[in-house]
């Protein structure tokens, strides 16, 4: 405890120095923004960046401004984010850019108060593995628009949304002391430029050109854009993008080097086992960047946060943790955040040598191409990296005096003054701190607080399949069309006689119904009794067969005229956020439908949009009839589809808070199958517990180092054989907490529970993620000695200790502050940390 405490102080310390050297009032004071070769110009000064993405719509409001603190602290000095079109512009006309997760001026203004710049990429298109890439639904509804293209009705649209974004966010530009340094206009269209031909091209410059016609005072990026487009900055993404400085450089010779998207992890499906990159081989990307003429370095991303709702991607998780550098829950994700701070604060301390001098040439080091020095000042004061690229074996070099052995795939920085007779080691990506490889035997977890629910707070319903359907077709109609996307699920109905095929003995004769190209996920029952449910793969339509019931076959066994109700409940799990065309995505019942062998896809059919109570947990007023839950009435419907009410213990949330962190909430789904959950009305999303493959079966879960090129599909894939995701976030701000610490006033929070399947909602428990800090290992008991006399001579030692470290701080905190003026790099000299 007491050491926890010691590092919140120290934590609050550093931030509160940090602020005084470094920080703007609100409002700050005008500024400029241009562009050179060594990076953007920021009040005539050449600055290099080190950026992190926190999407506003993946974490509470109120987590936003510790996100930025911690940020800061871990030696950020710039955040990223796309804006999300779908989100402000869910109705064609009506904006929210004020509300909740959605109120982007109020993003905008906590990364001012934190003396944080901001790059806005506006899109409108963002991937983001975010539902249909941040378009709005209603877009796909424009008379002959084609998405992304050279389309009339397309860039009508678009323009008019970025219009709109311009003129929320003009308080934030540099002219007004606001903290958006530059804006992105599309998103990673090199990557299909090329699929619309002519129309591409021509695309690309109207974005150019629309851009310029804002006329703002920050420059315009374009990300992973390979053909010029003037008045833009290209920028790159990657897993490594040093190797495309020196064609960026001769094709861009007055443009700085910018890597919009560093991926220090990677997104997780259902079904996965969890991405993670070493913390080596970021540290080593990111160095070697640097080292090649990069000034600007984002992490794609530096906290990932929580899909809520249903804003996924198709079958990406509602846990959007990333494996950043700050985890799902606002909590460090130490190893990694510690490592790459002291890195970002080296970077922000020799500032002036990467970007007041030209990129230098690589010199060869020990006579291998593998070891090179880019060497960043004069001959008697410079800033140094030193890179062995070779994934496999350690290099003994000799530089200006210093003998050094380079581990392998590794980056050396070294700094040397007039004073000095050979150069420092700095630091090294490869070598980890006892502090870090601490860490890493400590990773965070999750504690339950609660071990189960009882019974009497649960009540529960079945999930009735009869509804009055809205259309009647010929055939099955495309689900979107019919759903436009506000709710995941379609019921297609139809009745059939059932073909002699199905009650054959003829082997010949298959006993399944099939559904060809159907997507994403589809649960069938035949006369209401359940048969089963499937799904697909990612994004990509499927072919699911269903053996049809037994109960069916005797019913239909010599009797043509047997008629039964097939009943297919078809699920979308996100709408495409990367491909071509997605004006034209479709999902739900495309292909023929079979039935014992016999084609019945022409008939007549019923559709039905949403579940009956879907809106349910957002009213004010529950009319429906709830019964008290029975685990044994439970058992004897299995397989029913039913919601679940459930007040939580108010009060064991109530008892977890903490002077140090508020306490991080979690909902423990283990006990149940797949479908959605809601707190107080607030969307939590979806849950599905569906387990990672075992390591034996699967090649990447074996496999990993951090010496060698990273890829997350070929290796260090952690948690096989677990569920996916067990836990979803419950964050504090959505919660009703008692207000007196004795629980007296009377509170009560909800939990909506859809479950699709089938499962057990008194095993649901309330867990709290960890993420501590291990300052020293715990140590074994020892047999008791009488040793006062040292305790409180290291007593005085650290007390002393303390006083002269204030004091320095103090000292370059009131230096820093006379030195500077603005938006100012960051240091995060806290050898507490760092060392």
């Amino acid at each position: 405890m007491l050491i926890h405490m010691r590092y919140s102080l120290l934590t609050l310390l550093v931030l509160i120095l940090s602020a005084v050297a470094g920080q703007r009032s609100v409002p700050g004071d005008p500024y400029t923004v241009g562009q050179s070769p060594r990076g953007l110009v920021i009040d005539g000064q050449p600055r290099v960046l080190t950026t992190g993405a926190i999407h506003y719509p993946r974490s509470a409001p109120a987590m936003w401004d510790s996100l930025m603190k911690k940020a800061k602290l871990g030696g950020l000095n710039t955040i990223d984010t796309y804006v999300f079109w779908n989100m402000h512009e869910p109705n064609k006309g009506e904006y929210d850019f004020y509300t909740d997760r959605a109120n982007l001026p109020l993003f905008l203004q906590t990364a001012q108060e934190n003396g944080l710049f901001v790059v806005l990429r506006v899109g409108p298109y963002v991937c983001a593995e975010w539902n249909y890439g941040g378009f709005p639904q209603w877009l796909r509804h424009e008379p002959g628009i084609v998405f992304r293209t050279y389309s009339a009705p397309f860039m009508q649209e678009m323009r008019r949304f970025i219009a709109k974004v311009v003129d929320v966010t003009k308080p934030y530009m540099p002219e007004h002391g606001g903290p958006i340094i530059a804006m992105q206009i599309e998103n990673e269209y090199g990557d299909h430029q090329r699929d619309f031909g002519h129309d591409g091209d021509l695309f690309a410059d109207w974005c150019g050109q629309t851009a310029q016609q804002f006329n703002l005072s920050v420059p315009w990026i374009m990300c992973q854009q390979y053909y010029r487009v003037d008045g833009i900055i290209p920028t790159v993404n990657g897993f490594y993008c040093d190797q495309k400085l020196q064609q960026f450089h001769r094709d861009n010779p007055v443009l700085p080097a910018m890597w919009t998207e560093m991926w220090p992890g990677w997104f997780q499906r259902w079904g996965e086992a969890a991405p993670h990159r070493p913390i080596e081989d970021i540290a080593y990307a990111v160095a070697k960047w640097f080292a090649r003429g990069g000034t600007t370095v984002s992490y794609y991303m530096y906290h990932g946060g929580t899909n809520f709702g249903r804003t996924s991607g198709p079958f990406i998780m509602t846990s959007y943790d990333y494996d950043g550098f700050i985890d799902e829950y606002g909590l460090e994700n130490w190893p990694k955040y510690l490592h790459l701070q002291a890195l970002h604060r080296l970077l922000l301390e020799h500032e002036q040598f990467i970007t007041s001098n030209d990129v230098p040439k690589p010199v060869k080091l020990a006579g291998s191409d593998a070891a090179t020095a880019y060497v960043y000042g004069t001959d008697s004061d410079y800033f140094a990296f030193l890179i062995n690229s070779d994934s496999s074996n350690s290099i003994k070099i000799k530089f200006d005096g210093l003998t050094q052995q380079l581990p392998p795939w590794s980056v050396t920085l070294v700094r040397r003054s007039k004073q000095d007779k050979q150069p420092n080691v700095l630091y090294n990506t490869a070598q980890l701190s006892k502090l870090i490889k601490r860490a890493q035997r400590h990773p965070p977890r999750f504690e339950t607080i609660s071990s189960g629910l009882s019974t009497d707070n649960i009540h529960w319903r079945p999930l009735s399949q009869a509804g009055v359907p809205t259309i009647t077709a010929k055939r099955p109609v495309e689900q979107i069309s019919v759903t436009d996307d506000k709710t995941d699920y379609l019921w297609y109905r139809t009745k059939v006689s059932l073909p002699s095929e199905c009650g054959s003995l003829d082997a010949a004769h298959a006993k399944t119904l099939v559904l060809h190209d159907a997507g994403d996920v589809a649960t069938v029952y035949f006369n209401g009794e359940f048969v089963g449910m499937q799904h697909g793969q990612q994004d990509r339509l499927a072919t699911f067969t269903f053996g049809v019931p037994p109960s069916m076959l005797r019913l239909g066994k010599g009797n043509n005229n047997t008629e039964v109700e097939i009943s297919i409940l078809s699920q979308t799990l996100g709408m495409a956020h990367n491909q071509q065309n997605m004006e034209a995505y479709s999902r739900g019942l495309l292909g023929a439908i079979t039935l014992c062998g016999r084609d019945i896809t022409k008939g007549k059919w019923e559709m039905q949009p949403g579940l009956e109570g879907e809106h349910l947990p957002a009213q004010t007023q529950d009319t429906h009839a709830w019964e008290r839950y029975d685990p044994q009435q439970q058992l004897a419907y299995p397989q029913q589809m039913r919601w679940y009410a459930i007040e939580l213990d108010s009060q064991i949330l109530a008892e977890q808070a903490s002077e140090d962190e508020p306490a991080r909430y979690a909902i423990d789904m283990a006990s149940m199958s797949k479908g959605q959950i809601w707190i107080n009305g607030f969307h939590l999303g979806r849950y599905w517990l569906r387990r990672a493959p075992l390591a034996s079966d699967y090649a990447p879960c074996r496999r990993c180092t951090y010496n060698g090129a990273f890829h997350p599909d070929k290796m260090c894939r952690q948690h096989c054989g677990e569920l996916s995701q067990r836990y979803y976030h419950l964050p504090r701000s959505y919660l009703r907490l008692p207000k007196s610490s004795d629980g007296s006033a009377r509170v009560r929070n909800m939990l909506y529970v859809l479950e699709e399947l089938d499962g057990r909602p008194e095993h649901i428990s309330i867990a709290q993620r960890i993420s501590q800090l291990p300052l020293q290992e715990p140590e074994l008991p020892r047999e008791r000695r009488h040793c006062s006399w040292l305790l409180g001579t290291l007593v005085a030692v650290c007390g002393a200790a303390v006083l002269v470290g204030i004091g320095t701080l103090l000292f370059k905190a009131l230096k820093q502050w006379r030195e500077r003026r603005g938006y100012s790099r960051i240091h995060t000299d806290d050898s507490s940390l760092a060392e």
